[in-house]
């Protein structure tokens, strides 16, 4: 939904990009249903639910430059 009301569709090649960069960044952690392999990699795909870290906070705080 959130991806959505931003303005990207699901699915699509800015879509996967901007979920890689937040998985990558620790800014965004998947669900049980993200996981998979042994190691619990996290993947963009699908409608699992994806939490914003702690991580994202910082992020965005650098972007505003607050």
């Amino acid at each position: 939904m959130a991806a959505q009301e931003v303005g990207l569709e699901v699915g699509s090649e800015r879509y996967r990009g901007a979920m890689a960069y937040l998985i990558e960044e620790a800014a965004l952690l998947g669900d049980e249903h993200t996981a998979i392999g042994d190691e619990g990699d996290q993947h963009a795909r699908g409608y699992a639910s994806h939490f914003f870290t702690g991580r994202a906070l910082a992020l965005l705080k650098d972007r505003n430059g607050d």
